[in-house]
This record gives C-alpha cells, structure tokens and sequence, in this order.
C-alpha cells in the first residue's frame, strides 16, 4: 500500500510545479487585489510615527546598498530586513485582509515576496504565482484550524503566516520540492505569536505580522543553504505544528466557527491546485477587528435606506457568531463581560457611531493610529451605544451579522450581510479604496499610481516599477532614519 506524502510534501510538489498558466484568471484577478489592498496599507503606514521608527532602526541595523528596497525612501536593507520593514509598513495602517477570522496574510506575505522577487529578478508573473502559493498554503493550512489555534493562547495570523511568506519565497528562490519541505519545516519552528497581547490590552501584536514576514523568508534562505534536512511530516505529525498550536496533530478540534469537533486532514491538501480558497479572503478598510466591518456596512446602509434618525433609535440587536463576541480567543478573551459597550473597542461602538454618522472612518483618515481620540468622545455615539445588543449564535456564518434597529415609536427594521459581500474583485476593492485618499501622502495621484501598478503587474519584467511607485507615493522616513543615526554614534 503506497503511504500518502505529509502534508508538506504536498504543498511543497504543487507549489515547486506551479507555473502562472495554471492560475484560473479569477485567481489571478485575486491576487492582484491582494497586492493593492498591501500596497496601500503600506502608503498609508508610511505616515505611522511608530512604524517610521521602526523602520529606521531596521536601516540602522541592516540597511545595505545592494539589498531589497523598503517602500518609503531610497533605502535599502537585507533581505529579511527589507521584508521586516515593509511588513511593519503595511501592518501599522490596520488596512489589510482576512481569512476567515483572526488571520491576516497580506501584511506578511506581500512584503516577503517583493523582497525576494526584487533580488531575484523575478518578474510580475513570478510574483504573481507566488504569492498565489503562499495565500492558499495559508488559508489551507489555518481554515478550520483558526478558533483552536486561538484557543491555546496563540495569534493565528503570524503562525500560520510565516508558513506561507516561506513557501512563497522558496517559489521565487526556485527551490527544489525537497528544499521547500526544509524550509516547511524551519519556518513551523520559527512560527510564534502569543495572544497576551491582544487579551491583557498590550501592542505588542504590532510586531507579529512584520517578524513572522521575517521568519519566513529567513526559513527559506536556510533551505536554500542546503546543510539542514527538514522533518518531513513537521505539520502533522505526534509532536508538530499542529500538536503545537490546536492540541494535537490528528484534527480533533476545541472550537470551531461551525460547531465541528474534528477536521479530516486529507481536506487540508483536498483539491490543491483546482479549488482555491484563498479566493474567499476578504478586504478590511475600517481600522478595527474584522468582524466590526460587516456590522458598520449594515448599520450604514439601514440608516441611510429607512432614514433612521439617531435620536429615534430605541435599541439596536447584532447578531454575530458567538466567537466574534469572544475577542480574540474563545478561551482569552479581551473582555469577559463582552455584553458591557466600550467606546473603541466593542462591537456596540462601531454600531453607534456608524448609525449616528453613517459610517466609520476608513483606516489612516482619522488623525491618528488606528484613529482620532476623538471619536471616543462623542456624546451621541456614546448614548447610543449603551442601546446596543450582542446576540452571540453558533451557528451564525462566521462575519456574516444580522442586525435589528427598534425605533421608539415601535417600528422595528431588520437586515443582514452575508460574508460574500466583502470579497470584492479589483475593481470594487479600487474603488473602495478611494475614501483612503485623504491618507495617501500625494493624494489621488498616489492611489491611481498603486491601482496601475498594480492592475499592470503581470506585464512587469522586473518589480523597480513596483517599488519606484510606492516610494514616490510614501512618506519620505529620512528624518526617523536621521534621528536613530545619531543616538547610535553617540
């Protein structure tokens, strides 16, 4: 009886094998998106105090003339330094995607396959099919997974994140199928990020996504290096990555989006390369937890169709899966009275605000990072997000809400919004991304450069073009640089 190859080797055949004619064009369509929602993250970004910051430190410490370039001046640095600093870039602006819940490829795998790609001379299409290996390894690897990854006390995004950003960058390093289950396994190794953090209030998340773009394309050196032999059922086995990080290695789960209790780990690989699930992620543009968004497009879209007035609102019900209510892990959440409205942070907040205001302000137009304090104090949002009620359900599709506006005078309006209407195509997602321009350093002209760039990657011999935009759209980080510069010859 022929043994089925581990999980691994699977992924490490398809990806080795994977040639930009066999990508469907809607995966294609995808992950140029993809490419644009980072690419603005990392406009956007560039005018973070805190990312600037940390981005000169990296040109401090690493900065090299003949490395990878970082999007926000002329700069170069290493390789794992370039991807670092972009992906610190993307991440500060809190506009990126989601899988599911809990779990944010963009801001890890972008910046990890333009590095690559630029020293590698790879060309779009290059980039292209890696990076279309590196989201549906992730989203394959993580799917089900998610809730009990979460559960153990572990961020699901920078885990299973460096898995993808070291798939994705062994594909443009042309390695071997062997080389690539190396790297598999270094990077399950290298993958961390504790969910204290994000539990106890602390930022220290702020630097998971950007260190596990870190992780990955330093796994993939390594496998490149030759002299390490990974373990070849490193996800799967008695003592591996997902023993580690959901309980066990068998795909028994402790929670699930869906009420399941196990997962057959044959469906992990099921279909690679002729079903893309990568194709399900979805565009956040709002700078709060992903499952907020659907809750502030309904609540907009109720207020704005039946004229509801603020003022004539009696109480307002969300009904959400119960573990959106359990940020951000089932057994640690943030809050364990989640039903107690806090302005900033709950999910009645953003109600409010989007029915007072119509609407919340998109990521990086408000001020500040995630945004203004400002809005933390208006007395209207804050009376009415005392009305506010969580209905937590099981079998809720996960970022998939039901909302229920009860006017004073007895008049109830109901609606709901299903998970699809936030997997836009190119086209919408540019368009979206329009109410971001107040953010953009050069304004409309920087948001029309980053959606032609990106539009036009596959026509690209070379990604210069890609990185010449991006530093003409940014914020020049040269006074940061300056700054740590002279503390450090001090």
């Amino acid at each position: 009886m022929t043994s089925v190859p581990s999980i691994s080797r699977q992924f490490a055949h398809w990806a080795a094998t994977l040639q930009y004619q066999d990508l469907p064009l809607e995966v294609v369509d995808k992950v140029k998106a993809l490419l644009l929602h980072a690419l603005a993250g990392g406009v956007l970004g560039s005018v973070s105090p805190s990312a600037r910051r940390l981005v000169a430190l990296t040109l401090a410490e690493e900065g090299r003339p003949d490395g990878a370039s970082v999007f926000n001046g002329p700069h170069k640095a290493s390789r794992v330094g370039a991807a670092f600093a972009n992906a610190e870039l993307i991440h500060a602006s809190y506009l990126f995607d989601s899988y599911r819940m809990l779990t944010h490829p963009g801001p890890v795998l972008v910046p990890a396959a333009l590095a690559n790609a630029e020293l590698e001379g790879r060309s779009g299409r290059d980039l292209i099919v890696a990076l279309a290996a590196g989201y549906e390894f992730v989203c394959r690897l993580a799917d089900d997974f998610i809730p009990s990854t979460a559960a153990r006390g572990f961020r699901p995004s920078p885990l299973y994140g460096t898995l993808g950003a070291a798939l994705l960058s062994g594909k443009l390093m042309g390695l071997s199928e062997d080389a690539l289950v190396t790297t598999i396994a270094l990077a399950a190794n290298f993958a961390s990020g504790l969910n204290e953090g994000p539990r106890a209030g602390g930022n220290d998340l702020l630097m998971h996504e950007p260190q596990a773009a870190r992780n990955g394309v330093f796994a993939a050196m390594m496998g490149r290096a030759g002299n390490i032999k990974g373990t070849e059922h490193v996800i799967e086995g008695p003592a591996g990555f997902y023993n580690a990080f959901t309980g066990n290695g068998a795909g028994r789960l402790t929670h699930s989006f869906k009420g399941q209790e196990a997962v057959d780990l044959a469906t992990v690989t099921e279909g690679l390369g002729r079903h893309y699930k990568m194709l399900s992620l979805m565009y956040r543009v709002y700078p709060c937890p992903g499952y907020n968004q659907p809750v502030i497009e309904l609540v907009r879209e109720m207020t704005q169709r039946h004229a509801l007035a603020p003022q004539d609102i009696e109480q307002i019900d969300v009904a959400m899966n119960r573990i959106e209510t359990l940020y951000p892990s089932p057994e640690f959440p943030r809050f364990t009275n989640w039903q107690q409205a806090r302005a900033g942070e709950s999910t009645h907040f953003f109600a409010a605000h989007a029915a007072v205001h119509g609407g919340f302000p998109v990521a990086g137009t408000s001020g500040r990072f995630p945004f203004g304090e400002h809005l933390l104090h208006d007395p209207r949002v804050l009376a009415l997000m005392a009305r506010v009620r969580l209905v937590p359900q099981d079998a809720r599709a996960m970022f998939s809400p039901a909302v229920s506006i009860r006017m004073k005078d007895g008049t109830v309006h109901g609606g709901s919004y299903p998970y699809e209407r936030m997997v836009w195509t190119f086209d919408e997602l540019a368009g979206r991304l329009s109410a971001c321009v107040p953010g953009f350093p050069t304004g409309q002209t920087g948001l029309e450069g980053i959606v032609r760039i990106a539009r036009q990657v596959d026509e690209l011999t070379t990604v210069q073009a890609l990185f010449h935009e991006m530093k003409t759209c940014t914020a020049s980080g040269d006074a940061e640089l300056a700054a740590v510069t002279t503390v450090q010859s001090a």
